[in-house]
């Protein structure tokens, strides 16, 4: 009888095992990976806003001008901003008017609020706001233990800073 040949490969019992271990493995690793995702998205809108924000005043500055405005869309801030020169200073981006800047819209699962409630910030010749100071925070539902609020406050000199909230509390904002 000839002496049988060694055969390469694998057997589908360790396919199958293998396959099995690869589930497992990412069935633990989901949850995990969902809240990276959400968590880097509400990091790029917060460096979104931010960087608007900066445009707007350095803009404001550079031009000499008083009327260089960022708007929130019609549906609000989670629906995406402008950035403009207001040249007629009635406190929206018309047609014909100069557009600096556009923010996207953001994930339907994150939420943008202003504190208090403001939906336009014009920047002064100075660099200072001419509006109300506020903060914007950004949430992936409420007190997520897993994926905390962002924040981009703004004060009075027009400046803006952008932080995470350290307690999971966002009643408190972010601290």
């Amino acid at each position: 009888m000839p002496a049988r040949a060694s055969s390469r490969g694998f057997t589908l019992v360790e396919l199958l095992v293998v396959v099995a271990i690869a589930g497992v493995l990412a069935v633990l690793a989901l949850p995990s990976m969902r809240d990276l995702v959400m968590t880097n998205r509400m990091k790029t809108l917060s460096l979104d806003l931010y960087s608007s924000l900066v445009l707007a005043r350095s803009e404001a500055v550079k031009r000499n001008a008083g009327n260089i405005s960022m708007v929130q869309a019609a549906g609000g801030w989670q629906d995406g901003w402008t950035v403009c020169v207001d040249a007629n200073s009635n406190g929206a981006c018309d047609s014909g008017e100069e557009v600096l800047a556009v923010g996207e819209a953001a994930d339907a699962t994150i939420a943008v609020t202003t504190s208090p409630v403001v939906t336009i910030f014009t920047y002064g010749r100075d660099g200072r706001l001419t509006s109300t100071a506020s903060s914007f925070r950004i949430t992936a539902g409420a007190n997520n233990y897993k994926v905390p609020m962002r924040c981009v406050d703004l004060n009075a000199s027009g400046r803006p800073n952008t932080r995470a909230d350290t307690n999971h509390t966002d009643s408190d904002g972010c601290n």
